[in-house]
């Protein structure tokens, strides 16, 4: 049987109370404590409710996970890869409905007890308690690792592109020249910026911080033509903010003359047909202009 997976986003955190409210409904431990349990696994426990995220969160334990490494590059590496995300022999553990449940080998041992494959045919269900924690460990320090904010997290060297390639792209087919050039607005962008948020701004370029807004001006049937900045847009009605802050709306009707100014439509045109070599290829490019010519 393999871990069913859940969607995306859609995973349901439960929130539990303190350890002793737990016991006393009569819920399970989790497989460390139970047993002679471990120093670390305890602390882990009773200090779980801190930091961000869910109030039962499982804490990750770097030396428990780095044991649990041991064992899943002996018994799970194969099928579930290096960073517990799947191969085409075994499903994304990332996104497992019993791994998100799970604390401390709560759920994962009953699942490895009935009985999984390994890869030294060792049988699952002859897990110890602790390689089970540990095990447990490490697989929720790789959930933890796809999140941005985790301690854990690292982006990979990006710049795998030709900056060659990516000049050419820049000044030709990908007409980013019209609107930027290396001598001015872009000059010396490379020292000022690390790849990863050169490929961000160069990409989504909205996502940075002092954005330009999108503008609109509205211009009523007899009337004069009003501009500001555009607060809500849709099929049936239009509104702004002029200079003054003062908030104007109109219903959309055929006599209702719209322009929409949006300073990036070019970027956002450009994802329809940038490949990913263009993109790699303009982000070494952008990431050689380190020096303002």
């Amino acid at each position: 049987m393999k871990p069913r997976l859940v969607p995306g986003a859609l995973i349901v955190l439960f929130v539990a109370m303190s350890m002793t409210s737990s016991v006393a409904r009569g819920q399970q431990l989790p497989s460390c404590l139970r047993g002679r349990g471990s120093a670390s696994c305890l602390r882990a426990f009773q200090g779980r409710a801190a930091g961000p995220g869910s109030a039962d969160k499982h804490v990750v334990d770097a030396a428990a996970a780095d044991r649990g490494k041991k064992i899943w590059a002996g018994e799970c590496i194969s099928c579930h890869g290096t960073q517990a995300r799947g191969t085409d022999s075994g499903p994304n553990l990332v996104q497992s409905v019993i791994v998100l449940h799970d604390r401390y080998g709560s759920d994962l041992g009953p699942f490895l007890r009935k009985g999984h494959p390994t890869q030294s045919r060792e049988p699952s269900a002859s897990f110890s308690d602790p390689q089970i924690a540990d095990l447990s460990h490490f697989i929720h320090q790789r959930v933890y690792e796809t999140l941005r904010s985790s301690p854990t997290f690292v982006v990979q060297d990006i710049l795998t592109g030709d900056p060659g390639a990516g000049a050419k792209y820049f000044n030709g087919e990908g007409r980013c020249v019209t609107c930027h050039s290396p001598t001015g607005d872009l000059a010396g962008i490379g020292g000022r910026y690390a790849p990863p948020v050169l490929q961000q701004r160069f990409i989504f370029p909205r996502s940075g911080r002092g954005g330009r807004p999108v503008t609109v001006t509205v211009t009523p049937s007899g009337g004069a033509p009003m501009s500001g900045v555009l607060a809500q847009m849709d099929d049936f009605t239009v509104s702004l903010r002029d200079a003054s802050g003062a908030y104007h709306s109109w219903k959309r009707t055929p006599d209702l003359t719209v322009v929409k100014n949006d300073p990036y439509a070019a970027h956002i045109e450009l994802l329809d047909r940038i490949t990913d070599k263009n993109m790699h290829d303009v982000v070494a490019y952008l990431a050689s202009l380190s020096r303002v010519q």
